[in-house]
């Protein structure tokens, strides 16, 4: 697994973990644990404490990967409506720049080939390297807010399984934070479509044969 994507699989944990820990704040329960484990730290406490971390740590990226993998089904799940010109949020890219693709890529309108398949080749293999990784950054952007807005969804059941009593101004501290995420997933979506819209029919974007 590259390196980004793994930075990006520690982005959405450390809200899901940030938004329990601020519900248990708010809720009181955060100060009567603290009040609590000072009133009978030792030694044996500490050990289990830098346990736990141990194990919190070494979940992140595991928690990342299934957050990641929720997020995805649920987006493949919106795709079923018409909401994308190609059936799928995974390819932001319009009707009319599908077909110049297509035609830059020699394959006919008509072909089996998925939209996918003929926007990935485009992106990696036609495209200069400086659009590519324009791209890159809006996608990556478009993926970490949607696994982030899951991330603060899910911590209300983490938070229900330990337990914690939610408040109303969690509840709306999370509901402005998802919808933050989502406001800024599909504006990044958005740019991404109109940079594909705009850079099909540049020559100056295509890489040249070596």
């Amino acid at each position: 697994m590259d390196k980004d994507r793994q930075i990006r699989m520690l982005i959405p944990p450390f809200f899901l973990l940030a938004s329990v820990v601020w519900e248990a704040y708010l809720s009181g329960d955060l100060w009567q644990y603290l009040h609590t484990t000072t009133a009978t730290a030792d030694v044996a406490y500490l050990k289990t404490v830098l346990s736990v971390l141990a194990v919190v740590g070494v979940a992140t990226l595991p928690v990342g990967y299934a957050i990641g993998v929720l997020t995805m089904c649920l987006l493949r799940v919106i795709s079923l409506f018409p909401l994308f010109p190609q059936g799928t949020y995974e390819v932001p890219i319009s009707k009319r720049s599908l077909a110049k693709i297509r035609q830059r890529l020699g394959v006919s309108e008509d072909s089996e080939k998925s939209a996918l398949c003929a926007a990935a080749v485009f992106d990696h293999a036609v495209l200069q390297p400086s659009m590519h990784e324009w791209l890159f950054r809006r996608w990556g952007t478009f993926n970490i807010c949607s696994q982030c807005a899951m991330a603060l969804f899910l911590s209300y059941f983490l938070g229900h399984a330990l337990h914690i009593q939610p408040t109303r101004k969690w509840l709306l501290t999370i509901i402005s934070g998802i919808g933050i995420f989502i406001w800024q997933a599909v504006t990044s979506w958005k740019e991404a479509y109109r940079m594909f819209d705009f850079a099909v029919d540049l020559d100056v974007v295509i890489r040249t044969p070596d």
